[in-house]
């Protein structure tokens, strides 16, 4: 028996299982194959809300940006508890206008970033060089954001899921989760490892299982539909070229230690596919070569292939759900590293307390079973 069963070791399973922990639960956390193996290790690790304020919604933001405060507390903790580094950095990023309709959607970006009181200054091209180098000369403006940082996700994972078992969570790996019930005033998870089944009792349940959340897996809930988004990203390794990460419409491209850069990502909807394609690498390479020409001589260490869980709104679900016992925390398409310090603090509050704050409630279940009701109305 325990407190809380978390079946999904991604960033979001492990960053929930550590914060439950501390706040004094029994929890065991069963990952279908090793941590991060989903989405969680392949992510660029990118911590930046701003780029993507345009499209996204303000209560969006503001968990991003809540999330955001508290990354250094939250980076502080995992570090101090299992002695892995997160890989955490805070130079920042840089957006890097090519031609003139750049700028123009480099200052519509702006003001939308001052009108909600995001920090970010525009800069000449001549300043984006001087910052960054080696960025291509056809380069005509930037827009910088000091407040954006990224952590290594291929660090992150691990140094959870030492963390995790340093405040005593029982991490599982390769144990499927085939099916959630209610049973005797408890939660029953039918598990199944190396073709033997057992069972696990718990008080609570927390589903952070990615894109799996809705493919094998029975529950008493009603469908909502997660599905998969394919997303590749390329690996080059060589002479280090830029400190900032570095952006524009097209591709990003994040540093890290020891040389290694990473060129991302596609976004396409080829279901549980994580073949890479030559087609992706050739988008990938191509746009960052328009920005950072340098590239050309690095080496491709390697292609990497994720699926990022979404529902057709792209917002998260976290909370209780239709049946008692049985909480969620999916959803979080390509922002899982950046919403998992807010997520695992206010799912621990919520699971804890049973009270779910206003900050939370736009991202609740129910917004799925109104929709439900409404068609059945209609039809």
């Amino acid at each position: 028996m325990t407190d809380v069963a978390i079946v999904g070791g991604g960033v979001i399973g492990l960053s929930c299982a550590f914060e439950l922990s501390r706040r004094g639960s029994s929890v065991t956390v069963l990952e279908r194959e090793q941590p991060g193996f989903g989405a969680s290790t392949v992510a660029a690790g990118m911590l930046t809300p701003s780029f993507e304020v345009e499209l996204t919604p303000q209560s969006l933001v503001d968990l991003q940006l809540d999330s955001l405060r508290r990354y250094p507390r939250f980076v502080h903790d995992i570090e101090a508890a299992g002695g892995e580094s997160c890989g955490y950095r805070d130079e920042g990023s840089l957006w890097v206008s090519r031609h003139r309709d750049d700028e123009l959607e480099l200052d519509h970006i702006l003001r939308i970033q001052q009108e909600r009181g995001l920090p970010a200054r525009r800069l000449t091209g001549r300043e984006v060089r001087a910052l960054e180098p080696y960025v291509s000369p056809r380069a005509v403006g930037g827009l910088l954001v000091e407040s954006d940082h990224q952590v290594d996700s291929r660090k992150l994972v691990p140094a959870l899921r030492a963390a995790c078992e340093a405040v005593g969570v029982d991490v599982r790996t390769r144990t499927r989760v085939a099916a959630v019930e209610r049973s005797d005033g408890a939660l029953e998870l039918t598990l199944e490892h190396e073709r033997a089944t057992s069972s696990l009792r718990a008080n609570q349940v927390l589903l952070a299982a990615g894109v799996w959340l809705e493919d094998g897996l029975v529950t008493p809930l009603p469908r909502i539909g997660m599905r998969p988004v394919k997303g590749q990203i390329v690996h080059l390794q060589g002479q280090p070229l830029v400190r900032h990460v570095i952006r524009n419409s097209d591709v990003y491209i994040v540093p890290r230690e020891g040389g290694r850069l990473l060129i991302g990502a596609t976004e396409e909807e080829q279901g549980f596919d994580m073949n890479p394609t030559a087609g992706g690498t050739l988008d990938l390479l191509r746009f960052g070569f328009e920005v950072l020409p340098g590239i050309y001589d690095l080496d491709i260490a390697e292609i990497d292939v994720g699926l990022r869980p979404t529902f057709h709104d792209h917002m998260p679900v976290l909370g209780p759900t239709t049946t008692e016992g049985i909480y969620l925390a999916s959803g979080h398409y390509r922002g899982g590293v950046l919403l998992a310090a807010a997520t695992a603090h206010w799912t621990a509050e919520i699971m804890l307390t049973g009270q779910v704050p206003s900050e939370i409630e736009p991202f609740s279940f129910q917004r799925f079973v109104a929709e439900q009701t409404q068609q059945e109305a209609a039809s």
